[in-house]
């Protein structure tokens, strides 16, 4: 590789940017971080790239050289959150250290990378966000695989279709896609480039026969092991197979209108999972995400898991005392995670020490779950050894060694008394050497160049005896000598310190190795701790939101009392308005009303109890009772992908695309003001055909929030269609909305009343009103013309006689009883039909028949 960035192809390099050009040749996709004593330097256009990103000054090499080398760099001691901020970025970083120790090289100090790091592979586990999962991902035709390097956490799903295996990366939101060039189409990666994951190409270097597992999983493997080093397998777990047949499916779409992760800002807070998040640690959180993604659809399991927090939520003594331990549990999964990495340190052992006994001491309250004895007592005295080997509070640089307590080697406790009591052996021979020489100003100091020596003052340089002291080294104002003795001390002294840090590093490491021999054990363990956790968050804040145990039943209906929604409820500052709904399978709810007046809160909670419900939680309601849903299909609000070249309309088409395609008898269909992106005849005409199938073909049940209120005609044709609105109060021209579900449409959209709210000037809402005055008179005549026509043509015509009396009594009294100010041409037409459907079954048996 040449030098870049300016460098001249004829200028001489120096050894050391020599072999920085060797190295960074090796790794020119990857961000070199080159060790050069106490900081990690990067140059040229590696520089150039981390200096903004770090916020660190971009300075140069060789300021005086015609051509400068652009630098930057960091201290070694404080690398982790730096190579973070790179890898969030999106690049890789290969870390070059010093492979010698710089004292005792000869010549130019030996470099090499030992660690290659992507956003899938991070430095510290420490720096990554506690409550996201980091996973690499990779997927081939039949599996779509994932691996958290950080916790273990290792899983496949079997799919059919590649739809499938992107919707799952859509979901889990991998830090890092790893793609097989001979496989992976120009259309996987362009679809695969919208999730925003790093992708890195890379040919499995793993025989099938070695991993025995799928060839997905078998890719991850090697890509680690690439990464980390082929030592690394041997920690690696064997990847869990799980199910989405009994799961209920819910899209990345879902997860995103209802908010169940972050707001449609892109904020965690005011989301689901942080308003209903009161796991105590963090492995817990990372669980609740994984049951609120992956929701079940298999009553039993359900059932199951709801018995767990119905006995913590009977029994909130224990609840607590059981929560109070899970407090200081930590991330055992990360820890265990970082045991393998170099960046271990003795502290990491203590603290997974301290998780592990808190951990088998919540054990012991939650008597409710059967748990294994024999890993109980394995983790106790993993623990015990780790605090019965490390001292309390090792030191933070690992280097000099005092991390290991004395008692735990018979040669250690020698070279431990050795190097401990050195200066105890020196202040004696200085007092020694005070008393024989008479010189009271002797001082006998150490530093790392020169090692120990005696320091006598000109002054006092006639009292030396020379037949016993060296001359070491002539200062300005003194001599420094060193004696036999002294010599003989600093050898035993240094000699003890050198082999007493390399017996504790290697007792050190023994200690990580047998940690990693039951690291698996550990991580079943870690996992049942999560899950004892998020069970117990079910029931604390079941206790303090006043939540209720939900109930199933097998026809498909759903009825709630006093229901909310626990994000809104949460943040409001006054009672939140409860809500009651009861709807049978298959039927749909048509809500009609202004903005504002809680329409869109009120489908959403609907769908976020059922979430809750079927992740096994209790819901925000005094009775719920509802059906197991198989899929959730949202359409709520705006959603540009304009970036994309993808209009609002053309996305709202999209999703509703998707949810007619695929919707069920027993999927949940929530559509918010559908069609409001085109004309409105347009956007009124797709609104009812869309509903018409939902109701006809699919059977699904539908909530249906809409601003047109000629579709509540739509009630005289399905009797599944039940009409409903937020109830508004109105007083002098005011309203106020009172949140509360009423039965029957609603009898104004209240559009300009909303917008005197909004703070619209009132000349401008004066006007829209004699504007809407004028539309509705036109439009009345408009409409009576066209009922009156319709009427004429229907009592003039041939069948008309035939038709009995009454129908035609009762169609007349519809229209005279209907006001006209409030319907459109295409109101009046749905009705007209539907009553043309009503009187047709009237004819008698007759040739006119055919002619209609």
């Amino acid at each position: 590789m040449q030098p870049t960035s300016g460098q001249s192809a004829t200028q001489k390099l120096t050894p050391l940017m020599q072999q920085y050009w060797e190295i960074k040749a090796a790794h020119n996709d990857k961000v070199v971080l080159f060790r050069m004593g106490d900081f990690f330097e990067m140059f040229h256009r590696d520089a150039e790239i981390a200096a903004p990103i770090l916020g660190i000054a971009l300075t140069s090499r060789d300021k005086k050289a015609e051509v400068q080398t652009p630098m930057c760099g960091v201290p070694h001691h404080s690398i982790g959150p730096q190579i973070n901020k790179l890898l969030a970025a999106g690049y890789r970083v290969a870390i070059c250290d010093q492979l010698e120790d710089p004292k005792l090289a000869k010549g130019l100090v030996k470099r090499g990378v030992n660690r290659i790091l992507t956003p899938g592979v991070v430095y510290d586990p420490d720096t990554l966000d506690s409550l996201t999962p980091n996973y690499l991902a990779s997927f081939d035709k039949e599996v779509v695989a994932f691996l958290d390097v950080s916790s273990g956490e290792a899983f496949y799903y079997n799919v059919r279709e590649w739809s499938e295996a992107l919707k799952l990366i859509k979901i889990l939101r991998p830090a890092e896609i790893v793609l097989d060039p001979e496989s992976t189409s120009a259309e996987n990666k362009s679809e695969l480039a919208q999730v925003g994951s790093l992708m890195t190409e890379f040919a499995n270097q793993l025989p099938q026969a070695v991993s025995e597992q799928p060839k997905a999983c078998s890719l991850l493997l090697s890509y680690t092991a690439h990464l980390q080093g082929a030592a690394s397998l041997a920690l690696m777990p064997i990847f869990e197979k799980r199910d989405l047949l009994n799961r209920l499916e819910i899209s990345p779409t879902v997860i995103r209108h209802l908010e169940v992760f972050e707001t449609t800002k892109g904020e965690a807070r005011g989301s689901l999972f942080h308003s209903i998040n009161r796991c105590k640690s963090s492995a817990g959180a990372r669980l609740l995400k994984q049951w609120l993604s992956f929701p079940l659809a298999q009553k039993q399991a359900i059932e199951n898991r709801l018995d767990h927090v119905q006995f913590y939520f009977e029994q909130s003594p224990l609840l607590e005392q059981i929560r109070q331990k899970l407090g200081a549990l930590g991330d055992i999964e990360r820890r265990l995670g970082k045991i393998a990495n170099p960046s271990c340190h003795p502290r990491d052992l203590i603290a997974l020490a301290e998780s592990l006994q808190t951990g088998v001491a919540a054990s012991v309250l939650a008597k409710h779950k059967n748990w294994s004895k024999p890993a109980l007592e394995k983790a106790l005295k993993i623990a015990s050894q780790i605090l019965q080997t490390i001292v309390d509070e090792p030191p933070s640089q690992i280097k000099n060694g005092a991390i290991i307590r004395s008692g735990t080697d018979g040669t250690l406790d020698e070279l431990i008394d050795l190097s401990t009591n050195s200066q105890t052996k020196v202040l004696e021979l200085e007092a020694r050497e005070k008393e024989l020489t008479g010189i009271s100003s002797l001082k006998v100091r150490f530093n790392s160049v020169f090692g120990y020596y005696i320091e006598i003052t000109h002054t006092h340089k006639s009292k030396v005896p020379t037949d016993r002291y060296e001359r070491k080294q002539t200062l300005a104002n003194a001599e420094r000598y060193t004696t036999p003795e002294l010599s003989e001390i600093e050898q035993k002294v240094l000699t003890a310190q050198a082999r007493r840090v390399e017996l504790e590093l290697a007792i050190f490491e023994d200690l990580r190795r047998q940690i990693q021999s039951s690291a698996l054990e550990l991580l079943t363990l870690a996992r049942e701790w999560a899950e004892l956790d998020v069970l117990t968050s079910f029931a604390w804040i079941a206790i303090e939101q006043n939540y209720s145990r939900p109930s199933f039943n097998d026809v498909g209906n759903l009825r709630l009392e006093g229901s909310r929604h626990p994000v809104v409820e949460q943040s409001l500052k006054i009672p939140f308005v409860a809500n009651s709904l009861e709807l049978k399978a298959h039927h749909c709810l048509l809500l009609t009303g202004p903005n504002m007046a809680g329409k869109s809160t009120l489908m959403r909670q609907v769908a976020i109890t059922s979430l809750m419900a079927q992740a096994g939680g209790f819901v925000p309601a005094l009775r719920a009772d509802l059906p197991i849903y198989d899929r959730f299909f949202t359409r709520i609000g705006a959603s540009d992908f304009l970036s994309e070249g993808l209009s609002t309309f053309m996305v709202e088409m999209q999703e509703t695309a998707e949810m007619l395609h695929n919707a069920s008898a027993r999927s949940l269909v929530i559509l918010d003001e559908v069609g409001r992106g085109t004309s409105t005849y347009d956007g009124m005409s797709l609104a009812q055909a869309i509903l018409e199938h939902l109701l006809g073909s699919t059977q699904a049940m539908v909530l249906f929030a809409t601003h047109y209120h000629e579709l509540t005609t739509l009630v005289q044709q399905f009797p599944q269609v039940h009409n409903a609105h937020m109830a508004i109060h109105e007083k002098s021209g005011q309203i106020t909305f009172l949140h509360s579900l009423v039965p029957g449409a609603a009898n104004k959209s209240y559009g300009i009343h909303v917008a005197n709210l909004a703070g619209i000037p009132k000349q401008v809402t004066a006007r829209a009103q004699t504007i809407l005055k004028s539309l509705e008179k036109k439009s009345q005549s408009v409409v009576g013309d066209s009922l009156s026509g319709q009427l004429g043509l229907f009592e003039s015509s041939a069948i008309a006689p035939m038709v009995e009396d009454p129908a035609i009594s009762l169609f007349k009294d519809e229209i005279n009883s209907l006001n006209l100010s409030q319907m459109t041409p295409l109101a009046a037409l749905n009705l007209i039909a539907n009553w043309k459907d009503r009187l047709l079954p009237n004819l008698k048996e007759s040739g006119q028949k055919s002619q209609d």
